[in-house]
C-alpha cells in the first residue's frame, strides 16, 4: 500500500510537470489551445466511477462466497498441508484482487486530479483574459473621457475669427477714387 501511495504521488508530480510544460505561453488575450470540453471531462469521470462501482459490487458478491467455500473445503479435508496450500492460493488471489482494486482507485484518483488541473487551468486562463479585457475597456473609457472633457472645454470658450484682407504692394494714394469713373464717350461730347 505504501508503494502504491508513493507511485500515486510520483504520478501526480509527473502530471503537474507535464501540465506546466504543455501549458502554452500565451498572451493575455489568447485562449488556451486543445483544452478538452468540460462535458468530456465529466463523462470520462462518470465512466470511471461507474466501472469502479461495478468492480466493487462484483467483489462484494464474489469474495464472501469464495472465502466461505475455501474455509469449508479446508475444514472438510483432513490434509493440513493441502488445506494450507489452498488457503495460500486463495489469499494470493484475494491479495491480487485487492491490489487490482487499489490500482483502479489510484487510476481514478489520477484521472480526477488531471480533470481538476484542466478545470483550474481553464478557469484561471479565462479569468486572466477577462481581467485583461476589462483593463483594456477601462483604458479606452478613460481616453474617451479625457477627449470628451477636452472638447467640452473648447466648446465653452468663445469663438474668435480673424479675417485677413489682401494687401496691395506699394504706396497707396489716399486721394484716389476707389471706384473707377467712366470717361465720357467722345462721340457724345460734341
Amino acid at each position: 500500500m505504501a508503494e502504491a501511495e508513493a507511485q500515486l504521488y510520483r504520478r501526480i508530480q509527473e502530471l503537474r510537470a507535464r501540465a506546466r510544460a504543455d501549458r502554452p505561453q500565451s498572451g493575455p488575450g489568447d485562449t488556451p489551445a486543445s483544452m478538452p470540453d468540460l462535458r468530456t471531462i465529466l463523462a470520462r469521470a462518470e465512466a470511471n466511477v461507474g466501472e469502479l462501482r461495478q468492480t466493487a459490487a462484483n467483489l462484494e458478491q464474489a469474495l464472501p462466497e469464495a472465502v466461505e467455500r475455501a474455509v469449508e473445503r479446508a475444514m472438510d479435508e483432513r490434509s493440513t498441508p493441502r488445506r494450507l496450500a489452498e488457503l495460500r492460493e486463495l489469499l494470493r488471489a484475494l491479495a491480487g484482487q485487492m491490489e487490482q482494486v487499489n490500482r483502479d482507485l489510484l487510476q481514478e484518483r489520477l484521472g480526477r486530479i488531471e480533470d481538476l488541473e484542466l478545470l483550474v487551468d481553464l478557469i484561471s486562463s479565462g479569468m486572466a483574459a477577462l481581467r485583461q479585457d476589462v483593463a483594456d475597456v477601462s483604458g479606452s473609457v478613460s481616453r474617451m473621457n479625457s477627449s470628451v472633457t477636452g472638447v467640452a472645454a473648447r466648446l465653452d470658450q468663445p469663438l474668435q475669427v480673424t479675417v485677413e484682407r489682401p494687401r496691395q504692394s506699394g504706396v497707396r494714394d489716399l486721394f484716389r477714387a476707389t471706384e473707377p469713373h467712366e470717361e465720357a464717350n467722345p462721340s457724345t461730347r460734341a
